[in-house]
């Protein structure tokens, strides 16, 4: 088992430690999902926020939540929510041509 958590260090200097390390994450699930939909000009994955701190334990919901508005607001990535279901709100995910960048820093 890997103990250790790797996370964007220029994510990390605008954003935040918790940020960088929901960036990484998302950035590492949207490279290997195969369920992942190409939509508006860009590659989206799907998971809820509470998945989210399933995969990341150390971080509260509360954390998850913050981490995501931050990357958000700084324009690092795009949430929006594309089921096909009008009952489910679950979001997506995809990252700016911004965001692309700082993370293949």
């Amino acid at each position: 088992m890997n103990n250790e958590m790797n996370f964007n260090i220029d994510v990390a200097d605008r954003c935040g430690v918790n940020a960088a390390t929901v960036a990484t994450f998302l950035w590492h699930m949207l490279a290997g999902d195969p369920e992942s939909i190409y939509r508006h000009g860009n590659e989206w994955t799907r998971i809820s926020q509470k998945e989210i701190t399933a995969h990341l334990p150390f971080l509260t919901l509360g954390m998850v939540q913050g981490a995501l508005r931050k990357l958000r607001d700084e324009g690092m990535i795009k949430s929006a929510v594309l089921n096909n279901n009008k009952f489910d709100h679950t979001n997506w995910y995809t990252f700016t041509e911004y965001g692309d960048v700082l993370m293949m820093e």
